[in-house]
């Protein structure tokens, strides 16, 4: 057994995900498994999970729909597209006004629009997100959901940037149109702002920013880390950068017993625990997709290697 056949014994989401990232099968939408878990929990007198749109964490409509978007339920789930109506109705104001002195953080607007243009809405409130985004990003490219506090912060936030990065490329890949070429070119300035720090270092200093930032999370929730930009950079189809090269070293570092830890979970109320296994599928499937864009030849050394769990 490799660590493939590890993977394909776990859930039919992590199942799913091997087949179409890592072995390039083609596959369908599939809603069972935890997808089909997080659907029961849906409540349709409200539209909800959770009892709340943004809050509690991580049970609400939002970090739940955020975890059915990673998953790739299928988009034209009646459920999915009424959370994605939940989430517009009660996050999203005109011009992004959360109250008459402030606007919506940043890090909710991208990942709004990420759940949103995945479902393949049309409705005329995307089109308010991607004017409020290209409104506000920093001078090094990437975008702080604090820009409007006094006084402002000079440089981009990774996790703001991340969140808004991957909400950027989800619009791009469902095929919307508006002001498109000035997405493309805020996107490219907005990658540039996170490979000039290797990923997780300080520009300046060339200090690790923070040392949650080189460990694997999944669900990664609102949070930032290199392997989530490593992910992003392969699902948008960006080509391999030098300044890459630490992080994927970190990648390779963490396979290097055959599998990658599930690693600490950001504290929070959940649906239910994702994996029981001693590895994290989840991370594990991340790790390899990540090998498998930048470092194929490790990657395909990593396949033959004996998977170390007794299955």
């Amino acid at each position: 057994m490799n660590i493939i056949s590890w993977l394909q014994r776990g859930d039919a989401v992590i199942q799913r995900l091997t087949d179409k990232y890592l072995l390039d099968q083609k596959v369908g939408c599939c809603n069972q498994g935890v997808i089909g878990r997080y659907l029961d929990l849906f409540d349709p007198k409200t539209s909800t999970w959770g009892g709340g749109y943004y809050s509690p964490k991580w049970i609400s409509t939002h970090y739940t729909m955020l975890e059915l978007r990673y998953m790739e339920i299928a988009p034209e789930d009646a459920i999915y597209q009424k959370g994605c109506h939940t989430i517009l109705d009660h996050l999203w104001q005109k011009d992004a006004r959360y109250s008459k002195r402030a606007h919506l953080d940043m890090c909710i607007v991208g990942m709004m629009l990420n759940m949103a243009c995945y479902g393949r809405l049309q409705d005329d409130r995307i089109e308010g997100i991607i004017d409020y985004i290209l409104l506000h990003p920093f001078p090094d490219g990437g975008w702080n959901c604090t820009w409007e506090r006094k006084p402002a912060p000079k440089i981009a936030s990774l996790h703001t940037t991340i969140n808004v990065l991957e909400g950027l490329a989800t619009y791009r890949a469902s095929g919307y149109m508006y002001r498109v070429d000035e997405v493309i070119n805020q996107e490219n300035a907005a990658r540039e702002s996170l490979l000039n720090r290797q990923l997780f270092r300080a520009r300046k200093s060339g200090a690790i920013i923070h040392p949650d930032m080189k460990e694997f999370h999944y669900p990664p929730r609102w949070k930032y880390d290199c392997f989530r930009a490593l992910e992003y950079f392969v699902d948008s189809g960006a080509l391999y950068d030098s300044r890459m090269d630490e992080a994927i070293d970190l990648v390779e570092a963490n396979l290097r017993k055959g599998y990658v830890n599930k690693n600490a979970q950001y504290s929070g109320r959940v649906h239910f625990q994702l994996e029981e296994s001693r590895g994290g599928r989840f991370n594990t499937f991340r790790a390899l997709k990540i090998l498998k864009a930048y470092r194929p030849d490790v990657y395909h050394n990593l396949l033959k290697q004996p998977c170390p769990f007794e299955l």
